[in-house]
């Protein structure tokens, strides 16, 4: 099941790779935006993961979402 948010897998923690695959970014990016603390990030086993929850509240934050043609965008 996939999450209604991001697309991702519905699972707690995500693998850098994966959110970069469904993002079509560098995993590198990705562990940028943890460094920086825009998604909550935790390493396991010598590999970070992404905290789903928080990368469904960084999406819902910067995204545009756009309704019928000739109404205004929803911020």
């Amino acid at each position: 099941m996939r999450c209604e948010v991001c697309g991702c897998p519905g699972v707690r923690w995500l693998r850098v790779s994966t959110v970069a695959r469904q993002f079509r970014c560098s995993s590198k990016r990705v562990r940028r935006l943890i460094k920086r603390g825009e998604i909550d990030g935790v390493l396991l086993g010598g590999e970070w993961r992404v905290d789903h929850r928080s990368l469904d509240d960084y999406v819902s934050k910067d995204s545009v979402r756009f309704s019928a043609p000739g109404a205004a965008p929803q911020w």
